[in-house]
């Protein structure tokens, strides 16, 4: 392929995309609208469908050095702080899935990402440029760009919108870019792993499971600090407030953080397609999720590994070829994180119910359950 590939979008999929195209021996042109990549976010799950793709780039070794990876899941009844459940994850995982669980900062993640691009000749990053639109051309697709305060317009063999929740390339696939409102807020923080409460240890994730609400636990930054995130509905009280009524760990360690980042959540219906002729969807842009599966992230970086495979392998029609092997598994996972974030937040009774199952559930069929997510692995691999 002597023209680019044109990636709209610097985060975690137009990164990997670029990388693995690169290893690939296909150029990239990725083009983002911040001046900066600077922190953004808080803590990312690398489980093993996501950490095999990584390690078979060639991160590994660049990630266990910024990264954790847990021991297990520890799942809680919030209320009453009463330990429901222990998934292993280790070398447990390890053996079963054929690659590590990992959690990571988002921007060490970035970092890791970015460090290997800069380090392909054939890979270009352009700051601050705005993607305005995308369409195709006669024998290629274009991206129309908005940098150095006037218009520009780039032309390659092919587009992918990596541009995240807001996509602006999905116009090109004739998909609306409208969202779902979800109801839900999540509020993040970093906490210093000196000021967890011993309810919360760095070896594991913690999930706690309360009415209307839950909270996830897990290191970051190798383990010298925590990513908190509470996730409740819009318009609740402040995290405080929220975990009021939860077991005394909860409220410490709500009351240790410094600061807290709300974000509002949204997610897309499954949508028909991921391409169209040569313009293509990967990540959020494509399949925006709830993160109650932690996978946003990972399905990115599934999407970029399979496509930059097919575009490398000249088939007539990669980005078909794409879209076949990847719609099914973009259209299951939206409507799988809602049911699971309802499953999360139950009370009264049906909480009940679910902590009962949950703490009577075999290990091995917790971790069947999620075999068809983390067991993924690329066709090649």
């Amino acid at each position: 392929m002597a023209r680019p590939v044109l990636v709209a979008g610097a985060g975690i999929g137009g990164l990997t995309l670029a990388l693995a195209l690169a290893r690939r021996g296909v150029s990239s042109e990725i083009f983002e609208r911040a001046a900066v990549l600077d922190e953004v976010g808080a803590g990312v799950q690398l489980a093993p469908n996501a950490s095999r793709a990584l390690d078979a780039l060639g991160l590994g070794s660049s990630l266990d050095a910024v990264a954790v990876r847990p021991e297990g899941v520890f799942v809680v009844d919030a209320p009453r702080g009463r330990r429901l459940k222990e998934i292993p994850l280790g070398l447990r995982a390890e053996r079963r899935w054929g690659a590590p669980y990992r959690v990571v900062h988002r921007a060490d993640l970035q970092a890791v990402l970015l460090a290997a691009v800069l380090a392909e000749p054939s890979a270009a990053l352009t700051l601050g440029a705005t993607v305005t639109a995308a369409e195709e051309t006669a024998d290629g697709a274009a991206l129309v760009l908005d940098r150095d305060g006037g218009p520009d317009r780039r032309e390659g063999a092919v587009v992918v919108g990596a541009d995240g929740l807001r996509s602006v390339v999905r116009d090109a696939v004739k998909l609306p870019r409208a969202v779902r409102e979800t109801g839900l807020v999540a509020a993040r923080a970093i906490v210093p792993a000196a000021a967890l409460p011993e309810a919360f240890p760095v070896s594991h994730v913690s999930v706690w499971l309360g009415p209307g609400a839950h909270m996830v636990v897990y290191p970051v930054r190798g383990g010298r600090e925590a990513n908190v995130v509470l996730i409740g509905a819009v318009g609740d009280a402040a995290p405080e407030a929220r975990v009021a009524r939860w077991a005394e760990p909860a409220r410490a360690l709500v009351a240790a953080a410094d600061r807290w980042t709300d974000w509002p959540l949204f997610d897309r219906a499954p949508a028909p397609r991921l391409r169209r002729g040569r313009v293509a969807l990967i990540g959020d842009a494509a399949h925006a999720t709830l993160p109650s599966l932690g996978q946003g992230a990972a399905f990115a970086i599934e999407d970029a590994v399979v496509l930059a495979r097919l575009i490398a392998a000249g088939g007539p029609d990669p980005l078909a070829a794409y879209e076949k092997a990847r719609i099914m598994r973009a259209m299951r996972l939206p409507e799988a994180s809602r049911r699971q974030i309802a499953i999360d937040h139950m009370g009264g009774l049906a909480a009940r119910a679910r902590n009962l199952a949950l703490a009577a559930a075999p290990t091995g069929a917790l971790l069947g359950g999620l075999d068809w997510i983390y067991g993924w692995r690329d066709a090649e691999a």
